[in-house]
C-alpha cells in the first residue's frame, strides 16, 4: 500500500508540474510581464519532484540530452538489437543445424512474444515509456517474421493458419497504439496487417481478397477514429498491390471484378471524407486530395483493363460511367453537410473528367464534339452559380478549378472540331460532311453560350470565350465557302460585329469586326485579285469585283457604324475610312488594267487614274477641312509619281512615257495651285496680336 500510494503521489505531482507549465505558457501569450514571473516558477517546479521520478513536465521543444540517450537511443537500440539477434540466431541455427525449421520458427515466436508481453508491462506498470514502445515494436516486427519465415519459407505454418497469426499480431498491435496513441506502433499493426497475405504466403484468392478488405476496413476506421490521416495511403497502396494482382493473376469473370473495385473504392472514399467529417477544415487536406485522385484513377484504369481482358468491353465502358456519376453524386451530396468546398469540388471534377473519358469511349466523330461542347455550356452555368455566392476566402480556388474544367472541355471541343475538319483540308478545298461543319458549329456556340454565363462573375473569362467564338464562326465560315464568296462573307459578318459593337458598346465585337475585315481584305488579295493584277489583270474581273466591293463596303459601314463617338482615337475611324477608299481605288484599278492589258495604254490611264483621285481626294480634304484626308491625298499622289519615275519610266513606250510624263505633270500642277489657294490658314499665335484687337 505504501508503494502505491507513493506512485499515486508522484504522479499527482508530475501532472501539477505540467499544468502549471501549460498555464504559464498562457499566461505569457496574454502578459509578456506576468508570463514570465510565471514561467520562472514554473521552471522550478520540476526541480522539487523527487530524483526517482522522471520529470515529464518539461516543454516539448526542449530536449535533455541525457534523457535522449539514456531514456530514447539505448531503448530503440536495443530493440534494434534483439530483432537483429533473433535473424543472427536462425541464421546460425541454420547453417550448424541445431535445430530444425519448427524449433527455429518456435523460438523465434517465443522470443518475440516475450518482446510484446515485456513491453506490455513496462508500460502498464513502470511507465518507462521508450522503453516500452521499442521491446513491444521488436516483439510485433519479430512475430510478423516468425509467420513470414514459418509460412512461406520453411511451410511449418500452413497459409490459413499463418495468414490467421499475421492479422491476429496486427490487431494486437493495433490495440496496444490505440490504448497508448502510438502512432508508430499503429503503422507496424496496421501495415502489417494488411501485409499478412504476403507475409503467410498465401494464395490469392476470394478469400484472402475478403480477409483483407476486413482488415483494410478496420485500418481505416482506426485511422479515421485516432486522425492518423497519412496512414490512409499506405492502406491504400498495400491493398491496390494485392487486388491488382489477383485481377492480373486470377483473370476473373466481370462479376467478381466489379464486386472488389467497389468494395475497396468505396471504402477508399469513405476514409477519406470520414476524416474531413472528423476533423473538419477551410481548405482540403493534400493526403485526402491524393487518395480520392489515386482511388479513381486506378479504379477507372484497373475496371477497364481488366474487364477487357474478361471480354466485358461495353461492361468496361459502362463501369467508367458509374464511377463518375458516383463522383459527381458525391459533390452534390455532401453540399448539405459539413465536408469543405474543395472537397465537393475535387469530386466533381473527377466525376466530369471520368465523364469525358465515359463519352470518348462510348461516342465519335460529331456527337462526341457536342456532348463536350454541352459539357463546356455545363461548366459556365456552374461557375456563375458558384461564383456568385462565392466568398472572397474560397473565391480563388473555386475559380482555379472551374476554369480548368471550362477551359479544358472547351479544348476537348476545339480538338474534337479540329479531328474533323483538319486546317489542312481548308486550302485543298476538299467537301466535308455536314457533321464536320456541326462539330465546328458545337465549338463555336458552345464558347459564346458560356461566355454570356460567365460575364457577370469572370468578365475576363468572357472576352477569352468571345474571341474563340469568333475564331470558331471564321473557320465554319472558311470550311463551308470559297472564292469570292468567303470574302464576301468575312465583309458581311465584319458589318454584323459592327453593328453589336455600336448597340452594346462591345469592345470584343468592334476588335473583332476589324479582325473579320482584315480576313476579307487578305483573302481578295492573295486569291482574287493580287497585286500582280496591276499589270497582267485578273481572270475573273466579277469575283474580284464581289470580294474587293464586299470589303470596301464593310470598311463604310463599319466607319459609319462605330463612329467617332464611339471610337475615341480618330486614327481609327481615318483608318477605316482610308481602308474603304483604298479598296475601292484598288478595285478601279484592276477592272482598268484588266479592261485593257495587255498594253502601255492601261499603265498610262492607270497613271491618270491615280493622279486624279488625288487630286480630287485633295480638293475634298481642303474643302472640309480634314486633314487626315488631305495627308491621304497626298500620299497618293507621291506614290503616282513613284510609279511613274520607277516603272513607267522604263516599261513604257517613248510615246506612252511622254504623255504619263506630262499629264502627271500637269495635275500635279493643279494640285499646287490648288493647295496654294485653298490651303488652310494658321491660326495666329495670341502673344503676336496687339491687345486692342484681340
Amino acid at each position: 500500500m505504501g508503494r502505491i500510494s507513493e506512485e499515486r503521489v508522484l504522479t499527482l505531482e508530475r501532472q501539477a508540474a505540467d499544468l502549471q507549465m501549460r498555464l504559464a505558457a498562457v499566461e505569457a501569450q496574454i502578459a509578456p510581464a506576468a508570463g514570465a514571473a510565471s514561467a520562472a516558477t514554473a521552471a522550478e517546479a520540476p526541480r522539487r519532484l523527487p530524483e526517482s521520478a522522471p520529470s515529464t513536465a518539461r516543454g516539448r521543444d526542449h530536449v535533455d540530452l541525457e534523457e535522449l540517450l539514456g531514456g530514447r537511443v539505448l531503448a530503440w537500440t536495443g530493440g534494434v538489437a534483439v530483432i537483429a539477434g533473433i535473424a543472427f540466431l536462425l541464421a546460425i541455427a541454420v547453417s550448424r543445424g541445431w535445430i530444425g525449421p519448427a524449433g527455429r520458427t518456435l523460438v523465434a515466436g517465443a522470443i518475440s512474444l516475450g518482446l510484446v508481453m515485456a513491453g506490455a508491462w513496462l508500460h502498464e506498470h513502470r511507465r518507462r515509456t521508450d522503453a516500452a514502445l521499442a521491446a513491444l515494436s521488436a516483439g510485433i516486427a519479430g512475430l510478423f517474421i516468425t509467420v513470414a519465415v514459418g509460412g512461406p519459407v520453411y511451410e511449418v505454418l500452413p497459409a490459413a493458419g499463418a495468414l490467421t497469426l499475421a492479422f491476429a499480431t496486427g490487431a494486437l498491435a493495433t490495440c496496444f497504439a490505440v490504448r497508448w496513441r502510438s502512432r508508430g506502433i499503429g503503422a507496424l499493426g496496421i501495415v502489417g496487417a494488411l501485409l499478412a497475405p504476403v507475409l503467410a504466403g498465401a494464395p490469392s484468392t476470394g478469400l484472402t481478397l475478403a480477409l483483407l478488405w476486413l482488415a483494410a476496413a478496420s485500418g481505416a476506421t482506426i485511422l479515421v477514429w485516432q486522425r492518423w490521416n497519412w496512414l490512409a495511403l499506405a492502406v491504400f497502396a498495400i491493398t491496390l498491390g494485392q487486388w491488382g494482382w489477383w485481377l492480373a493473376d486470377a483473370q476473373p469473370s466481370a462479376g467478381p471484378i466489379l464486386i472488389v473495385l467497389c468494395l475497396f473504392g468505396a471504402l477508399n472514399v469513405t476514409a477519406a471524407i470520414g476524416f474531413e467529417l472528423r476533423v473538419p477544415a477551410s481548405r482540403l487536406r493534400l493526403a485526402s486530395a491524393l487518395l480520392l485522385t489515386a482511388n479513381a484513377t486506378t479504379l477507372a484504369l484497373g475496371g477497364w483493363y481488366a474487364l477487357a481482358e474478361a471480354g466485358s468491353t461495353t461492361t468496361g465502358r459502362l463501369w467508367i460511367g458509374a464511377l463518375a456519376a458516383a463522383h459527381i453524386a458525391v459533390g452534390l451530396a455532401t453540399r448539405a453537410t459539413r465536408v469543405n468546398r474543395d472537397l465537393r469540388m475535387l469530386a466533381l471534377l473527377l466525376g466530369t473528367v471520368l465523364a469525358d473519358v465515359t463519352a470518348g469511349l462510348m461516342l465519335q466523330g460529331p456527337i462526341l464534339a457536342g456532348a463536350f461542347a454541352l459539357s463546356t455550356i455545363a461548366f459556365g452555368v456552374l461557375a456563375r452559380r458558384v461564383l456568385a455566392a462565392d466568398d472572397r476566402a474560397g473565391e480563388g480556388h473555386d475559380a482555379l478549378l472551374l476554369g480548368l474544367g471550362l477551359g479544358g472541355h472547351l479544348l476537348l471541343t476545339t480538338m474534337q472540331a479540329l479531328t474533323q475538319v483538319p486546317p489542312d483540308a481548308l486550302a485543298s478545298d476538299a467537301a466535308f460532311t455536314f457533321g464536320g461543319y456541326a462539330a465546328i458549329a458545337a465549338t463555336a456556340v458552345a464558347a459564346f453560350l458560356a461566355g454570356r454565363f460567365v460575364d457577370e462573375v469572370r468578365h475576363d473569362w468572357r472576352i477569352v470565350l468571345d474571341v474563340v467564338a469568333l475564331i470558331g464562326a471564321a473557320y465554319l465560315t472558311a470550311a463551308a465557302l470559297g472564292g469570292a464568296l468567303l470574302a464576301a462573307a468575312f465583309a458581311a459578318e465584319a458589318v454584323a460585329l459592327g453593328a453589336i459593337a455600336r448597340r452594346d458598346r462591345d469592345p470584343v465585337a468592334a476588335c473583332g469586326g476589324g479582325a473579320y475585315l482584315a480576313l476579307a481584305l487578305a483573302h481578295a488579295l492573295v486569291f482574287e485579285a493580287t497585286p500582280a493584277s496591276l499589270v497582267t489583270g485578273v481572270d475573273d474581273l466579277p469575283g474580284a469585283t464581289l470580294a474587293l466591293g464586299a470589303a470596301a463596303a464593310a470598311a463604310l459601314l463599319g466607319m459609319r457604324l462605330l463612329g467617332r463617338t464611339y471610337i475615341t482615337h480618330a486614327r481609327v475611324h481615318a483608318a477605316l475610312g482610308a481602308t474603304g477608299a483604298i479598296t475601292l481605288l484598288y478595285l478601279a484599278s484592276v477592272a482598268l488594267v484588266t479592261a485593257f492589258a495587255p498594253g502601255d495604254d492601261a499603265q498610262l490611264l492607270l497613271s491618270g487614274l491615280w493622279a486624279i483621285s488625288g487630286l480630287v481626294a485633295l480638293v475634298t480634304g481642303l474643302r472640309r477641312d480634314d486633314r487626315a484626308l488631305r495627308l491621304g491625298s497626298l500620299a497618293l499622289l507621291l506614290v503616282t509619281v513613284g510609279k511613274v519615275f520607277l516603272y513607267d519610266l522604263s516599261a513604257l513606250t517613248s510615246l506612252y512615257r511622254v504623255g504619263s510624263f506630262i499629264g502627271l505633270g500637269l495635275l500635279l500642277l493643279v494640285a499646287a495651285a490648288t493647295w496654294q489657294r485653298m490651303r488652310p490658314r494658321a491660326l495666329p499665335d495670341l502673344r503676336e496680336v496687339p491687345p486692342a484687337a484681340r
